[in-house]
């Protein structure tokens, strides 16, 4: 059982540092280790050069095509039985690979783990499943990100990463795995660091969107609208379009936005939700 890393990259040479380090330091060495650069206009060569390590690979991508277009090049490139994503922002624990190789040798084809968040790593996101299940997943990803993904190499050569998706790229990976019917496996342990609300990060771009963008946002929500049915497609695509709307400008604009697409109900069970939760909070009961 030999494991391919694929790190992905995009100006962000410095994290890049962190996140091979993570790799290099696995108590189950990788087999090798593949950065795909999406056309950065950042040099990486300074970093590069303190790492004297023939299993690393470092492929520039000829244009800038997005995240998954850099994860298909990775799994191409790769030679291993299984392939093991990192995004360049994300740190592995060292037992990370181990725990994913345990998984491997009793069965599974792919795996999901749990995380705790880079810098406060008391905050630990955990979902007790032992298998990827569709009570979780019609709820959005309550797993984790590409940070915490891995699966054998075959499978995903035929199940490759769709390049059209602006944003939901993983978990519209997991339904279709989850659909195949396969080995499915999670982690329940939080064995990453996750870095969440990067200045460059997703949360960040979607409150300087203006209502009339969101549309590229639910590309993945309406791929799986069957398979998520009448009640959880309304509730995802009105939490995509309210997403952060406490810093949005225009916050109106954005309810009106959410109705129109969603529906009422929809959009008044979130408001709902979000006043459940901070009740709970209070309360000390969430």
């Amino acid at each position: 059982m030999e494991f391919s890393v694929v790190i992905t990259t995009y100006n962000r040479p410095d994290y890049l540092e962190l996140s091979l380090k993570s790799v290099l330091e696995q108590q189950v060495p990788p087999k090798e280790i593949i950065i795909v650069d999406d056309n950065s206009s950042k040099s990486y060569e300074s970093v590069l050069s303190e790492f004297d390590d023939i299993r690393i690979r470092y492929v520039k991508q000829p244009l800038s095509g997005g995240a998954n277009v850099a994860r298909n090049r990775g799994v191409d490139e790769s030679n291993s039985d299984v392939i093991a994503f990192l995004d360049d922002d994300d740190i592995w624990l060292p037992e990370y690979l181990a725990h994913h190789r345990e998984k491997y040798l009793n069965g599974a084809e792919a795996v999901v783990s749990g995380f705790k968040h880079l810098g406060n790593e008391s905050k630990v996101k955990v979902n007790k499943d032992s298998k990827v299940t569709k009570s979780s997943l019609v709820r959005g990803n309550h797993y984790c990100g590409m940070s915490g993904f891995s699966a054998k190499r075959e499978l995903l050569l035929e199940v490759s990463f769709d390049e059209t998706l602006n944003n939901g790229q993983d978990w519209d990976m997991y339904v279709r795995l989850y659909k195949r019917n396969i080995s499915f496996v999670n982690i329940n342990i939080p064995i990453f660091l996750y870095r969440f609300q990067n200045e460059d990060g997703i949360g960040a771009k979607v409150r300087k969107m203006k209502p009339s963008d969101i549309e590229k946002r639910l590309g993945s929500a309406r791929k799986h609208k069957d398979f998520l049915g009448d009640y959880w497609f309304k509730k995802r695509i009105c939490e995509q379009v309210l997403f952060s709307l406490k810093h949005k400008n225009s916050k109106v604009a954005w309810i009106k936005k959410a109705i129109k697409i969603a529906g009422c109900r929809a959009t008044l069970m979130f408001f709902l939700g979000g006043v459940k939760r901070k009740l709970s909070t209070r309360l000390g009961t969430f």
